[in-house]
């Protein structure tokens, strides 16, 4: 690294661990315009050249809704009434969540040459990059709007879980994108861990089946009480479902604590990590 590089690096001073999430939050404020840049940037090339467009942005969950379907669904004495809906709002809420890991996690990397050209916070790769994703999806959610009016489906008090379980999706993601990102500049295997880690995880969490469908007595309480501490999605996608179809959550008030307050420990925990090792992990690229 040059030392044009080297003075870039250092227009940055190291942030104290403890504020580095107020730190980071208000990087945030002061570069929106940057983090809607960047956003607007992929929104742009996503689909570049290709012959359906935007089109994908549907074309992808519908697919696999299907799939799923057809396997889980039709193959299975199943009786959820909205399967299909179901399956396809868990592959909405799943995606959002990977594809912010998992570009989070090469997002450093991939910007190499603009981070070492420039100085700005690295964390708004990370921001943007969830931005970009949570655009994808509500386009993608517009293939929802039939099966709304098929399913008869219409705005409850339930509706209010939408925000927050999106709002903590991606918590989630960023928050354990942090460490991945810093990592990876130095680990390359990094990004292949959490691609294998996702691959186990879909089929963990309730994507293309109902979180009902592992409890009472198939699975013992006590098991669903650790599977649900352990894997914050499962609370969050049945969030999602029951926001739209206005069935009960069937999640305990001590559950719901407990994971949300584990998803923003993660994020905090996260920035901390990232703010206090970019400077280091930047000399990596």
């Amino acid at each position: 690294m040059g030392r044009d590089e080297d003075s870039v690096l250092e227009l940055h001073a190291e942030t104290p661990t403890l504020s580095a999430p107020f730190k980071m939050f208000h990087n945030l404020r002061e570069y929106r315009q940057l983090v809607r840049h960047f956003i607007s940037r992929d929104l742009k090339t996503r689909y570049h050249g290709s012959i359906i467009g935007w089109g994908w942005s549907i074309a992808e969950p519908l697919a696999l809704t299907v799939t799923f379907y057809i396997l889980f669904a039709i193959l299975s004495d199943s009786t959820d009434p909205y399967r299909p809906f179901n399956i396809l709002v868990g592959i909405l809420g799943w995606t959002f969540f990977s594809r912010t890991l998992t570009r989070g996690t090469t997002a450093l990397q991939r910007n190499s040459g603009l981070i070492q050209r420039i100085y700005f916070p690295r964390e708004v790769f990370l921001f943007s990059q969830s931005g970009f994703q949570l655009v994808q999806m509500l386009l993608s959610m517009i293939v929802l709007i039939p099966l709304l009016y098929h399913y008869d489906l219409m705005p409850t008090q339930q509706l209010v879980y939408f925000p927050i379980a999106v709002i903590l999706i991606g918590m989630l993601a960023v928050g354990i994108a942090f460490f991945t990102s810093i990592i990876q500049t130095k680990v390359r295997d990094m990004e292949h861990i959490v691609s294998v880690a996702l691959r186990i995880g879909f089929y963990l969490t309730p994507v293309f089946y109902n979180l009902d469908m592992i409890t009472g007595k198939r699975v013992p309480a006590e098991y669903v009480d650790i599977y649900l501490y352990a894997n914050p999605l499962a609370t969050y996608l049945t969030m999602l479902r029951c926001a739209f179809t206005g069935e009960p959550l069937g999640i305990s008030s001590t559950h719901l604590a407990v994971t949300i307050s584990s998803t923003v420990l993660i994020f905090l925990l996260g920035s901390m990590f990232f703010m206090r090792r970019e400077r280091k992990a930047v000399k990596n690229l």
